[in-house]
């Protein structure tokens, strides 16, 4: 029965083309295949073409035709290396089998490769050995090729390019003295080189898309955009849309092969012709019109400074932080980060301000409400202005830290690795004292935001530092606050109490009433619980694990508080 269901020994036949029906002899059939490679790659169907003259070589490797013309469209697809290659390899198969005059077409071949692929010494070198056993009208040819070869040479080897050849020499030789010697032992085949990637600062990076924006300009002075925008978009997430599998994959490698391409062509015509720098025939002029550019770009960079600070103050007014922050960041990080000081003379001036005013107007949301009538521990929360959903109640209640960090919504841990990595990029490379400061300050409230209360601990102590090292009371007491916050959440009050005696040093240099206010009532409120916990800890004979601090049991014994704290006097509350 199995038998009979079984498939048939003779499957079915293969759908050809009405042309591929007729039996054709192999020279015929190569002999299409040629022609029809001949035929695409003159309608610019490289790829197209390129498969018939494969097809037509399998049938006859020696086919002289075929194989000229799959390396003109090698050279055209700018391939030189394979041209090389294959057209050394093509000369040794059929050179002794056939006329010179093939020979003679892929020695063209050879050379035209050999300048393609900027080796214009070996290209001329070439040239010469094989000009003796020529013709007249072959030898014209060569000629062409040794006169590009020698145009090349003489302008590479001017006297223009002699100080530039020897600052890089000078490099490259200094670079090669300090770089210290890897030792390896003599059998290290495990081993893996680990290639450590270049970190670039802002102004380097900005310095190295200007240099390619400027050298696409010179070569590709029509479609230097283009390149830049090709440049852009390999990593294009519009482009490589991740639920399109296939699609993407064929985009990024057709992106990158296309990039490839102009990036070798143009590499190719800068060693044909280097950019360097060439004097100017008018002196006078040249310095003329460089002053009035650099007056120019000075101006307009202290006329955006201007419009920044105006912006800022507006954002003030708004009692925006949110917004304030993201714009202080971004002008930070995308303008002055790339001004030098001789552009932006009053660069750390400007800096100081900036962020003087988004660390004023941080403290200005550090207020006494005007219902604060008690010193119960439930107003710390409030008075600091940490969020009721910082930690799960029953959690904290049984300290499960480790189940507090696990209660995320949504790509929250992505979002703060990725914050962090952006913050300690721009801390390599911050110079000044107030920058460091408003960067750990920032990283220390993204480890509270994600429950790190230990690691915003630690870099709130950093911005501290910075802060005594520099002189910048603001920031100094906004980090302070930002540890009394993850002192409280862990319910630490020693160091709590600690902290907020530092943050009142820094408020008495700022002479800020309201903040010394603000301070010492939290003082007052951690002082209520430190006697608390004293009376705790006597009456019951034993020392009892301190609570994290929690919102539930703030509330439960708020009652029993209220009743030995003192009545704030009306002087000390903030209308």
């Amino acid at each position: 029965m199995f038998k009979r269901l079984s498939a048939p020994d003779v499957a079915l036949a293969k759908k050809l083309a009405p042309w591929e029906k007729i039996k054709w002899k192999d020279d015929q059939l190569q002999s299409i295949y040629t022609d029809w490679g001949k035929y695409f790659t003159k309608n610019s169907h490289l790829n197209l073409g390129t498969q018939y003259l494969d097809a037509a070589l399998k049938i006859r490797p020696e086919n002289s035709k075929a194989l000229i013309r799959r390396n003109q469209v090698k050279l055209a697809e700018g391939r030189p290396m394979e041209v090389l290659a294959d057209a050394m390899k093509s000369k040794n198969i059929i050179g002794k089998n056939i006329h010179r005059g093939s020979c003679h077409e892929f020695d063209l071949q050879i050379c035209d490769a050999l300048l393609e692929s900027n080796q214009f010494e070996e290209a001329k070198r070439f040239a010469h050995s094989n000009l003796k056993a020529l013709n007249h009208s072959q030898m014209l040819s060569m000629q062409k090729r040794i006169a590009v070869a020698n145009s090349v040479l003489c302008h590479v080897l001017s006297p223009s390019t002699e100080l530039p050849l020897y600052r890089l020499k000078k490099n490259m030789i200094a670079d090669k003295a300090t770089k210290p010697k890897v030792v390896k032992s003599d059998c290290d085949v495990l081993s893996i080189q680990a290639k450590e990637p270049k970190i670039l600062s802002p102004l380097g990076k900005k310095r190295h898309e200007r240099r390619l924006i400027a050298f696409s300009q010179v070569y590709v002075p029509y479609a230097w955009k283009d390149i830049i925008f090709l440049k852009n978009i390999r990593d294009n997430p519009n482009l490589l849309v991740k639920q399109s599998i296939e699609s993407s994959d064929f985009l990024q490698t057709l992106v990158n092969d296309r990039y490839n391409t102009v990036r070798s062509f143009t590499r190719m015509l800068h060693a044909r012709q280097p950019i360097y720098s060439k004097q100017y025939m008018n002196t006078d002029l040249y310095r003329k019109n460089h002053q009035d550019n650099f007056f120019r770009i000075q101006y307009q960079t202290r006329r955006n400074m201007f419009s920044i600070l105006q912006n800022i103050r507006a954002l003030i007014k708004k009692n925006d932080l949110t917004k304030l922050t993201k714009y202080v960041t971004d002008v930070m990080d995308s303008y002055v980060a790339i001004k030098t000081h001789r552009i932006m003379p009053w660069k750390f001036e400007f800096i100081n301000e900036v962020f003087n005013y988004l660390g004023l107007a941080r403290i200005n949301k550090y207020k006494i409400p005007s219902n604060l009538n008690t010193l119960g521990r439930s107003n710390l929360i409030t008075l600091l202005g940490i969020p009721k959903n910082i930690s799960n109640i029953c959690n904290v209640i049984n300290n499960n830290l480790v189940q507090i960090k696990k209660e995320k919504i949504g790509d929250t841990k992505d979002t703060f690795k990725n914050r962090i990595s952006y913050l300690e990029n721009r801390l390599r490379f911050a110079t000044y004292t107030i920058e460091r400061c408003f960067l750990y300050h920032e990283q220390a409230q993204a480890s509270l935001d994600n429950h790190s209360f230990d690691k915003c601990c630690l870099l709130a102590r950093k911005s501290m530092d910075e802060a005594n090292r520099g002189h910048h009371y603001v920031w100094g007491v906004l980090s302070a606050l930002i540890a009394c916050k993850a002192h409280t959440v862990l319910g630490k009050v020693e160091k709590q109490k600690e902290t907020l005696k530092e943050a009142l040093n820094f408020a008495k240099h700022l002479k800020n009433i309201d903040l010394i206010l603000f301070i010492d009532i939290c003082l007052k409120i951690n002082n209520e619980e430190i006697e608390l916990k004293n009376y705790l800890t006597g009456t019951d004979g034993y020392v009892k694990r301190p609570q994290r601090r929690l919102i539930s049991s703030i509330e439960n014994s708020e009652s029993s508080i209220n009743t030995n704290s003192n009545i704030i006097a009306p002087e000390m509350r903030h209308e």
